[in-house]
């Protein structure tokens, strides 16, 4: 069979039983249909039985096939396959890609194919990354329409295997769905979501905050600063717009950000930080206040316990120092100490009158002795007298 040379489809002499078709379907710069899933943004080819306008395949079989065709059975290895490529589908300009071979320019991409899904009842969808010249050239009207690449069963039609795909602007079949060449749903997606995880960190939210979440904190900051209304119930309400939701959340950060505060209801942090500061400082010395009252209540404590023999002259500066330390260890101590009569009379009268008038022919007690007798509770003669072995 000679190479189909005319018009919109192309065909190759068959070297294998499995010949190639070549056709175009329409390309529009638009949102394409709403309902498409996953990303989906291109219709290569359509459900069920289809021909192309020029007559093929009848005219290159010699009327043997009279039409291609395509359904869930046979959606599935060409889908299979395309998905198991581990280098995407291109998309060329005008199938260059075939034709470089023999006129030696250059075949440059206008986009890659990234996934192929069958939709049933309307055909075989591609998600397509464009190039941004291809992008340039779809929305100027440039480029409107894209030509599949595909083999196809000789004897049955079916279609066996998607080969490439082309801009072009020469379409061959009729009433195809209209296509977009936006930019990709997830760079969307993901802007979006930038946007919207710097909205929660501003407004101090968790990362698990909705959109809605965030407009309701959005509409509380408007309420405290004086704005209208109050926040909107999102219960049950209408699926969001987030490009409409973040271009209005953006005039409300700035609004928010050039807005006065209202000083009833916001302290500046310089007040805030001083009266901290004038607090603790106040509690040191509520604190020190305290202990001197303890410590002088206990100071009148221990002169009655060094009057009354529960405490010795030696052990004064300890039972101050306890006083300051841990005052009701010395009162549990006082209340327990048994008061030494002989004590009384030595720390108060006798003790520095014997000192100051030795009896005569005795030594005058060194400080050891007197501790000694102190602790026995002995009086000076007796003390001598024991030392004396008397």
């Amino acid at each position: 069979m000679p190479p189909y040379t005319g018009g919109m489809l192309h065909l190759k002499p068959p070297r294998t039983a499995n010949p190639t078709a070549v056709l175009t379907v329409p390309l529009s710069v638009g949102d394409g249909p709403s309902d498409l899933p996953d990303g989906l943004n291109v219709q290569l080819l359509p459900d069920g039985s289809f021909a192309a306008r020029d007559g093929r395949p009848a005219s290159m079989t010699k009327g043997a096939l009279t039409a291609w065709c395509l359904d869930a059975d046979i959606a599935a290895p060409v889908v299979a396959d395309a998905q198991a490529r581990e280098t995407p589908l291109v998309i060329d300009y005008e199938h260059q890609t075939l034709n470089a071979r023999q006129n030696g320019k250059p075949a440059p991409a206008a986009g890659w194919i990234d996934a192929v899904t069958y939709l049933p009842g309307r055909g075989l969808f591609a998600a397509v990354t464009w190039t941004e010249r291809a992008r340039a050239y779809i929305e100027a009207g440039e480029y409107r329409f894209i030509s599949p690449v595909f083999s196809f069963d000789a004897a049955t039609g079916a279609v066996l295997r998607l080969i490439s795909a082309a801009l072009t602007n020469t379409p061959a079949l009729d009433g195809m769905c209209v296509v977009a060449a936006v930019e990709d749903l997830a760079t969307q997606e993901t802007t979006m979501e930038e946007l919207l995880e710097r909205l929660r960190w501003m407004l101090n939210l968790p990362v698990t905050a909705t959109a809605q979440d965030i407009m309701a904190q959005l509409d509380k900051l408007k309420a405290m600063l004086g704005g209208e209304g109050e926040a909107a119930a999102t219960d049950g309400a209408a699926p969001v717009d987030l490009l409409a939701l973040l271009t209005e959340q953006r005039a409300q950060i700035a609004a928010l950000a050039s807005a006065t505060p209202d000083p009833a209801r916001f302290v500046p942090m310089e007040a805030l930080t001083a009266l901290q500061q004038s607090a603790a400082t106040l509690q040191a010395r509520v604190a020190e206040l305290e202990t001197g009252q303890t410590v002088a209540a206990m100071s009148v404590e221990i002169d009655a316990a060094l009057a009354d023999g529960r405490l010795n002259k030696a052990v004064e500066p300890w039972a101050r120092e306890l006083a300051r330390t841990d005052p009701d260890a010395l009162r549990n101590y006082l209340s327990v100490a048994v008061p030494v009569a002989a004590l009384t009379a030595m720390q108060t009268t006798r003790i520095p009158q014997m000192m100051a008038q030795p009896v005569p022919g005795t030594a005058a007690l060194t400080d050891e002795d007197t501790y000694t007798m102190n602790q026995l509770g002995l009086t000076p003669e007796e003390f001598r007298a024991s030392k004396e072995g008397k």
